[in-house]
C-alpha cells in the first residue's frame, strides 16, 4: 500500500497499462498473492517496489523530522535539575515539580513489582493475610513455644492485629480505586521478594520450623519502617500531603508483603533476619532517592527523544480499530510539542452522563443522534445593518 491507501489509479483508470480501465480487483490495486519463495508475478513485483520505496523515503524524512523535535526538548529542557531542596527547577529558578516525579525517587533503582493484595478474592486475601490468634492450632505450627506464651491472653496483641487487618484492607480498598483495571505492576525500589530471599539465605533460615519473631514485632517494625522513608519533610499542610503521596504506595507494598501473618507462614524469618531486612529496605529505599544536582531535564528529553526515533513518520501500518482516522506518529507528536492550534484530526472524548454511561445501546443511540451542525443550519435570516452615525443611532445601547 502507498500512502496508507491501495495503489492508486496512475495510469487513465488503471494501475499499470498491463490491466483493463476501472479495474479495483486485488490484483489490479496491489495485492501480492505470491510469496518470495514462489516468486512474484512482474506485476506484484512492481507494486512491492512502490510499497517499499515508500518506506525508505519515510526514513529519510524521519530522521531529520525526529531529530529536530529531539533537538528542540534538549533546548527546552536542559537547564532543569533537582536542587538541593528536593524540587525540580530550570535555570530561572522556575518550579518544575515539588518532587522529581511527584515520588522524588531515581528511575534507576526503581523496579516492577507486584501488590500481592490486589488480585486474591476476598476469602483468599483473609486466609493469607489475616492473623487469627484465637486459633491455637495454627499459632503451634508457626510459632515457637515462647512467642505463643507471650501472645497467650495478650489484649495488646488481638487489638494489634485487628488494627494491622484493618489497614491491609484499607490498603487493598485503596490499591482497586487507584488500579481499577487491576493491572497492579507498579514501579517501586527495593524488591522486597528478594531482599526476603537474601535474608532467608543469609540467616540460614529453615522454612518448615517455627519461628521466634513475634508479630508484634513485626507490626511494630513495619510502622517503624514506614515513618523513616521520607522524600517529604515538613510539618505544614502541603509537605504532610505530599509525603503521604510520594510514599503512599511503597508503604501498601510493604505492609502487604511483610504483614505478621506472611512473616510467619511463607517467609518464616527468625528476630535476627527480620532486623536486618528492615534496616536493608530503609538503606535501599534511602539511596532510591533522586541525587539533587541530577539532570533531569536533559533525561527526560532524551527518554522522549529516543522513542521519537524509532517511530515511523507517517503511521499508516495501525488499524485503526475504535479511534478512526487519528493522526499518530511523529506527525502527531509534532503537534502535541507545537501545541498546534488547527489539529489534522481533532477529536473529542466524550463523557456520557444519566442512563447512557451505563448502558452501550442508549450510549450508542446517543452517538447516532448526534449531528454535525454549522450556522448555517441554525439561522432563519442574516442580514447587516448599516448605520452612519454612531452618535445620533436609534439602536438602543446594551
Amino acid at each position: 500500500n502507498v500512502e496508507g491507501k491501495r495503489i492508486p489509479f496512475g495510469f487513465r483508470h488503471r494501475t499499470l497499462p498491463h490491466f483493463i480501465k476501472d479495474d479495483y480487483g486485488p490484483e489490479s490495486k496491489g495485492f501480492v498473492e505470491n510469496s518470495y519463495l514462489a516468486g512474484l508475478t512482474p506485476s506484484e513485483f512492481f507494486f512491492h517496489a512502490m510499497g517499499g520505496r515508500e518506506g525508505l523515503i519515510d526514513t529519510a524524512v524521519k530522521t531529520a523530522e525526529t531529530g529536530y523535535i529531539q533537538r528542540r526538548l534538549i533546548k527546552a529542557m536542559e537547564s532543569v535539575m533537582v536542587n538541593y531542596d528536593g524540587t525540580v527547577r530550570n535555570s530561572l529558578a522556575q518550579m518544575v515539580q515539588l518532587r522529581y516525579g511527584e515520588d522524588g525517587l531515581d528511575g534507576m533503582w526503581v523496579e516492577n513489582q507486584a501488590m500481592p493484595t490486589m488480585k486474591p478474592t476476598n476469602a483468599l486475601f483473609e486466609k493469607d493475610f489475616k492473623l487469627d490468634l484465637s486459633d491455637e492450632k495454627s499459632l503451634r505450627k508457626m510459632y515457637t513455644e515462647d512467642v505463643q506464651h507471650e501472645l497467650q491472653g495478650s489484649s495488646e496483641a488481638l487489638k494489634e492485629a485487628e488494627d494491622e487487618w484493618n489497614q491491609l484492607e484499607e490498603d487493598r480498598r485503596l490499591l482497586r480505586k487507584i488500579f481499577p483495571s487491576g493491572d497492579a505492576k507498579i514501579v517501586l525500589p527495593c524488591n522486597l521478594q528478594r531482599l526476603i530471599w537474601n535474608a532467608q539465605k543469609i540467616f540460614h533460615v529453615e522454612t518448615r520450623k517455627p519461628t521466634d519473631l513475634n508479630p508484634l514485632r513485626v507490626i511494630e517494625g513495619v510502622r517503624e519502617l514506614s515513618k523513616k522513608l521520607i522524600i517529604v519533610s515538613g510539618e505544614d499542610r502541603i509537605s504532610k500531603q505530599a509525603q503521604y503521596n510520594a510514599t503512599l504506595l511503597m508503604n501498601i507494598l510493604i505492609r502487604s508483603t511483610l504483614c505478621s501473618k506472611k512473616m510467619a507462614t511463607s517467609h518464616r524469618l527468625n528476630s535476627e533476619a527480620f532486623e536486618w531486612l528492615l534496616g536493608e529496605v530503609e538503606t535501599r529505599f534511602k539511596q532510591a532517592i533522586a541525587q539533587p544536582g541530577e539532570m533531569v531535564g536533559a533525561l527526560a528529553a532524551q527518554s522522549l527523544g529516543e522513542p521519537a526515533t524509532q517511530m515511523t513518520l507517517n503511521t499508516f501500518h495501525f488499524a485503526g480499530v475504535s479511534a478512526k482516522n487519528v493522526t499518530l506518529g511523529v506527525p502527531r507528536l509534532k503537534e502535541i510539542i507545537n501545541v498546534s492550534k488547527q489539529l489534522k484530526t481533532p477529536s473529542l472524548t466524550v463523557f456520557l452522563q444519566g442512563a447512557a454511561a451505563k448502558d452501550a445501546e442508549k450510549a450508542k443511540d446517543v452517538l447516532c443522534k448526534l449531528e454535525h451542525t454549522t450556522l448555517r443550519k441554525v439561522t432563519a435570516n442574516t442580514a447587516i445593518y448599516y448605520d452612519p452615525d454612531p452618535k445620533n443611532t436609534c439602536i438602543e445601547e446594551d
